[in-house]
């Protein structure tokens, strides 16, 4: 969490949320690297979880909007830890903090399942990966329907917000250039919506059959295919395989993950052509997101090699697999 919201962060603004939700809270945090995360529970000894957003990362009115969506994909058969009512019946409330800005409380469902944690995981194989791919394809259907709402970004504008503070001029550049090959994609109700755009192995369980999903805070419009190049992004981001190892994996990964999508909605093969540049596009925005998040702190050891890594990748133009 950066340091400014840390500071303003207390057990006092906790103790109001968790009370507004009529749940207790464990005080040591599951999550806080863009929200705060807490584990809950109700009086039927339920778990649940309740998430704190600040004001300087979202607005009240861009949460209002990710919960509705949340709440119209669920509703419509989706497998999601969906949001629940506080006490006064409202999915989002408001709590001031001492410096006049405002941390937003929401109330969720807890994911059935376990989170599945790369090859150490029993479940790691074929049939988690087709089920992945047909969770992404069933929320891809869903999204065409939804109403169009102006409280969610565009990709272009994520993008554009972590581009503009980087400090390294090269890597700014060679962003503009990737952006404007991005943009001359064409958009289609079939291939661009909204979106979760974050499904990687955090913010799923799976129970060996089903996927349960979470975590929409990045829902924003974009490209289809850019869910179907996170999963094979994380699912080699952090193993220690060179290149060819990663490239070999993913090509046979790609396989039953599209076999899973085309279940619930189909893309052109010319769309799967497109995989390089969105990953190449989250190697910038996530070497963005460290430099912002650290900054003025130690960053540690493994996000300092991490780092490294995508810098290099960056300038060189390169994905993380030969896709």
């Amino acid at each position: 969490m950066e340091i400014a919201v840390e500071r303003v962060f207390t057990k006092e603004i906790l103790k109001r949320a968790a009370g507004l939700f009529h749940v207790t809270v464990e005080e040591k945090p599951l999550g806080d690297f863009e929200n705060y995360i807490f584990k809950a529970k109700g009086d039927n000894d339920e778990d649940y979880v309740l998430r704190l957003t600040h004001s300087s990362h979202r607005s009240k009115q861009e949460v209002e909007a990710e919960l509705d969506f949340l709440r119209y994909v669920a509703e419509n058969g989706a497998k999601v830890a969906g949001p629940l009512h506080s006490k006064s019946q409202n999915f989002v409330e408001e709590i001031r903090a001492e410096d006049g800005t405002f941390f937003f409380a929401s109330l969720f469902t807890y994911a059935k399942g376990e989170q599945v944690k790369g090859e150490e995981s029993p479940y790691w194989g074929e049939p988690l990966f087709e089920a992945w791919g047909k969770a992404i394809g069933q929320l891809h259907r869903l999204t065409m329907d939804y109403p169009k709402t102006d409280y969610r970004d565009t990709w272009e504008e994520d993008e554009s917000g972590i581009a503009n503070e980087l400090e390294d001029e090269k890597v700014k550049e060679v962003a503009a250039v990737l952006m404007g090959e991005i943009k001359t994609l064409p958009i289609g109700r079939e291939t661009y919506g909204l979106m979760h755009g974050d499904i990687h192995p955090g913010n799923f369980h799976y129970d060996g059959k089903e996927l349960t999903i979470f975590d929409f805070d990045d829902a924003a419009y974009n490209y289809f295919i850019h869910d179907l190049a996170m999963v094979l992004y994380y699912s080699v981001l952090f193993t220690p395989w060179t290149v060819e190892e990663k490239t070999t994996f993913a090509r046979k990964q790609l396989q039953v993950l599209r076999k899973g999508y085309e279940y619930e909605h189909r893309l052109a093969d010319s769309w799967y052509e497109s995989l390089p540049l969105f990953l190449r596009l989250r190697d910038i925005g996530l070497y963005g997101t460290l430099q912002k998040k650290f900054k003025g702190k130690d960053m540690p050891d493994n996000f300092l090699k991490l780092s490294e890594e995508l810098y290099g990748r960056i300038i060189e133009k390169e994905a993380i697999v030969n896709i």
